[in-house]
């Protein structure tokens, strides 16, 4: 999951969770999904970004048919020098929806040493998709970062920054639309994305192409597995390895009421095995869940103002922690195993009033939450334009059901942009079209496990690999299991087997 430029968008990015609703409607037909390269164009540029220049780079811009906002998407192709190289490429579908693809020099750089470690013998294909990163036309609203950087400083209850969010952005969306037709929410949608990666992979002539998604990246690889089997082109998809799988039909704001019970239900179990993390809390008497709520309550009536180093060397910002933000810190920080401790800390601030016990869980938050490399209104674009909208009676019996958290759930429903931004044709999820290896971690609680384990039970051509003791994004928990991969993506129909480490 990925988060935006200030606090009240990362909390709408994370209450919605990336997640789209349980059911299935009809979707358009084939005749939509046109990705003649005719209707594209892709031009090769400068480089736009410092980088180690002894790595051989392409850089480019796809454009984008005007019917569907005459986009411009930059490409970064990072060229494989071994003496081995292979000739099929992969393109890397990052997380999301609006993240970008990191095209800048401190991201190339990143880059170009996950390339060499990972070691999987082909060419990587970057591209940030409609709405992130350097896109253009750019989805942006200076009254919608200015609400929300006025909002970090106030103590309002969830229900109304939801309120005023909603207000806030779905004014910036009927201004976008009306400067600038191109910005049209149903132009980010997921299957306009696929279609563009697919005519991209055409331009560029690769007798073969794989694909390595993450998260967000996973739903926007089967969308383009799905359009290659109804429409399959010269270049042809070999392969897709889909970590922390995010298929239609799975999530949703709808599912945040049980999805929010069970990451923290997985905190406090495992904190509570780990000692270590019971004393980090400070009170052996009490348990993580009891520690957590009293925390919740004593934000909830007295909230703490803090002071925000800024990472990009922008002035600090100030902070007020109050319940409800606290909630969605600690839930960004179950994501990884290793940030529990940060959470056990934080609880014990909270009691302590310990400003700097607190910011090690704060200060990332929100330093991410403020990143340029995600853009929370492209996030909704997709989220509304792919997704519809559950019947408010089915939501508020899901919240009934998972009540430990119903006051930060149950108005979550009622303030969706989806109810303004409707989406006309929902994604439908279907099998893989090629050999699938499909990867998930035990504790992630974004993309539960149970996920990747049901439509492995149904889909032919997938492969399952569960890895232990592992939360969402499996293969940056895993260096092994990563350079693994260059063997599925050369044989992607055997058995799949993880080397060990001790055969490192």
């Amino acid at each position: 999951m990925s988060r935006h430029r200030y606090w009240f968008s990362a909390c709408m990015a994370l209450m919605a969770l990336l997640f789209v609703a349980h059911h299935f409607y009809t979707r358009a037909g084939a005749s939509e999904l046109s990705t003649s390269p005719q209707a594209y164009k892709f031009l090769t540029t400068p480089c736009w970004f410092d980088a180690d220049w002894t790595a051989e780079i392409r850089c480019g811009e796809l454009h984008t048919p005007s019917a569907s906002g005459a986009f411009r998407l930059p490409v970064v192709i990072l060229k494989d020098e071994t003496a081995t190289r292979r000739k099929d490429s992969i393109v890397y579908l990052q997380g999301g929806p609006g993240a970008g693809a990191r095209l800048h020099s401190d991201g190339i750089k990143s880059w170009l040493n996950w390339m060499r470690y990972a070691a999987l013998g082909r060419d990587i294909i970057l591209i940030d998709t409609r709405g992130t990163g350097r896109s253009s036309p750019a989805l942006v609203c200076a009254e919608y970062n200015r609400s929300n950087q006025q909002m970090l400083r106030e103590h309002v209850s969830l229900a109304e920054e939801l309120a005023s969010g909603f207000d806030v952005t779905r004014t910036c969306f009927d201004t976008a639309v009306a400067r600038n037709p191109a910005l049209d929410y149903r132009h980010f949608s997921t299957r306009q994305s696929a279609s563009d990666i697919r005519a991209l992979m055409q331009l560029l002539e690769y007798p073969e192409w794989n694909i390595l998604g993450v998260s967000y990246g996973t739903r926007l690889a089967l969308e383009i597995s799905y359009q290659e089997s109804l429409q399959q082109q010269p270049t042809k998809l070999k392969a897709m390895v889909l970590d922390s799988i995010y298929p239609a039909g799975f999530g949703g704001v709808q599912t945040w009421p049980q999805v929010l019970d069970e990451a923290m239900h997985k905190f406090f179990s495992g904190c509570a095995a780990q000692p270590e993390c019971i004393n980090a809390l400070g009170d052996s008497n009490r348990s993580p869940l009891e520690l957590f709520m009293g925390a919740l309550d004593s934000l909830r009536e007295s909230p703490i103002e803090l002071t925000i180093k800024r990472w990009d060397g922008e002035a600090p910002v100030s902070f007020l922690l109050n319940d409800h933000r606290f909630l969605s810190a600690a839930f960004a920080a179950t994501y990884t195993p290793r940030d529990w401790l940060k959470i056990a800390a934080a609880i014990k601030g909270v009691e302590e009033h310990n400003r700097e016990a607190l910011k090690p869980l704060i200060e990332p938050f929100v330093n991410q939450s403020m990143s340029e490399d995600f853009n929370s209104l492209t996030f909704t674009a997709v989220d509304c334009s792919d997704n519809p909208v559950m019947n408010e009676m089915d939501y508020l019996a899901l919240v009934n059901q998972y009540s430990l958290l119903q006051n930060y759930t149950r108005d979550q429903w009622r303030y969706q942009l989806c109810h303004h931004l409707v989406a006309e044709a929902p994604l439908q999820s279907y099998q893989p079209y090629v050999p699938t290896l499909i990867l998930a971690g035990e504790l992630d609680p974004v993309t539960p496990v149970e996920w990747a384990q049901a439509v492995h039970s149904k889909w032919k051509n997938t492969q399952l690999y569960i890895s232990q003791n592992t939360a969402h994004s499996v293969l940056s928990s895993e260096a092994c299991l990563l350079q693994s991969l260059v063997h599925f993506y050369d044989q992607p129909a055997a058995t799949f087997e993880r080397c060990m480490e001790e055969d490192r």
